[in-house]
């Protein structure tokens, strides 16, 4: 267990090291002065000056930061230092904000396409709610023939709801051998169509339609097109469930369904949890902790790209006004705008991880 972590830790490093990269190589590309690199949120536990530049681990193990000169500054003198992040034309600004998004959606894409070629172009896809998939098909037998695929979803066998895992699997052995009828969807749960099978007989009072179960949608990836641009549609289709999920979050929230949206919500803590799991498993799980990390990395991309104060989204907003204005926000107004955003940042992050820790309690 205290491997996996330290696994996961090196993980969540690794992850926020690269987005703040971004912002520091794009930052020295134009000459920016960057005054600190830092993992995690101040107040500071260790640091060390290097040429002019502080690289720094803080206590407060959320995310990381890049603090460049003239950045979040209301000083006059600093404003117009050459070097300083405010001096710099509109197009550098917003290069160097959105570079830490670009290095987590790129990293996002490469774990993404290294998976599904190491799966044969298979990977989980992602659903919003529990239910039972095509995980295999087998050559030569009845659901093959028929059109079943891998990724579909069982809602019925013959009129009857499939709510849990093995009812599937149960109603088939049920038939002993006779047809039975499948209404089957996409992982999504479009295009509806009833599907009948005929058992094939493997062994004396055993017969099989020729699939595997499993509690997780899969995608596959069959033509050619399809396999070159995976990594990138399958970055977009959790981008997309992602939102989805947000906008359920936020029915959640306001209907006061604190309990469900709780469930719904992790940090730290709970992704620590999820990691332990997978790599409990042994090696044969680090495919799918591989595409644990490329989720994480993709989920770091999408939310600093929100308007979010504080975050490089809300930096971005205002980047944008000015652009469109042709007028740059007071210095102090933004300043103001960010630190309150920090806070609330601050405070939903330890109350998540509350969260996190009450779920994990008996």
């Amino acid at each position: 267990m205290i491997f996996s972590i330290i696994i996961f830790i090196i993980t969540l490093l690794v992850l926020v090291v690269i987005h703040e990269f971004g912002h520091f190589i794009m930052a020295k590309r134009f000459g920016i002065k960057v005054e600190e690199f830092g993992f995690g949120i101040p107040p500071r536990a260790w640091g060390k000056k290097i040429g002019e530049t502080i690289y720094s681990i803080n206590w407060l193990p959320f995310g990381g930061f890049v603090r460049l000169l003239g950045e979040d500054e209301t000083n006059k003198k600093v404003l117009q230092n050459p070097r300083s992040f405010a001096h710099q034309n509109i197009y550098k600004r917003i290069l160097v904000v959105i570079a830490g998004v670009v290095m987590n959606l790129v990293l996002a894409w490469v774990i993404f396409y290294s998976v599904i070629i190491y799966q044969n172009f298979r990977i989980i896809y992602p659903t919003l709610e529990q239910a039972v998939f095509i995980g295999h098909v087998e050559k030569d037998f009845p659901a093959e023939r028929e059109g079943i695929k891998v990724g579909d979803k069982i809602l019925k066998v013959d009129e009857k709801e499939v709510k849990e895992f093995d009812d599937a699997r149960n109603f088939i052995r049920e038939k002993k051998g006779e047809p039975v009828t499948l209404l089957v969807t996409d992982s999504e749960g479009r295009n509806p169509k009833q599907v009948t099978v005929v058992p094939k007989k493997i062994n004396e009072g055993e017969y099989l339609i020729g699939v595997g179960f499993s509690p997780l949608a899969i995608k596959e990836y069959r033509t050619s097109a399809e396999k070159l641009f995976s990594g990138i549609t399958y970055s977009a289709d959790l981008t997309r469930f992602t939102f989805l999920g947000l906008g359920k979050l936020a029915r959640d929230l306001l209907s006061a369904d604190f309990k469900t949206a709780s469930q719904s919500v992790s940090g730290p803590v709970g992704l620590a949890g999820a990691s332990v799991e997978i790599l409990g498993g042994g090696v044969q799980n680090l495919p799918i902790y591989a595409w644990f990390t490329g989720v994480i990395s993709l989920t770091l991309a999408i939310f600093n790209v929100l308007p979010i104060p504080a975050l490089d989204g809300g930096r971005l907003l205002f980047l944008v006004i000015e652009a469109v204005t042709k007028r740059k926000v007071k210095e102090e107004i933004e300043s103001m705008v960010h630190q309150i955003g920090f806070i609330i940042l601050i405070a939903l992050a330890l109350l998540i991880t509350y969260s996190d820790i009450r779920k994990r309690l008996p």
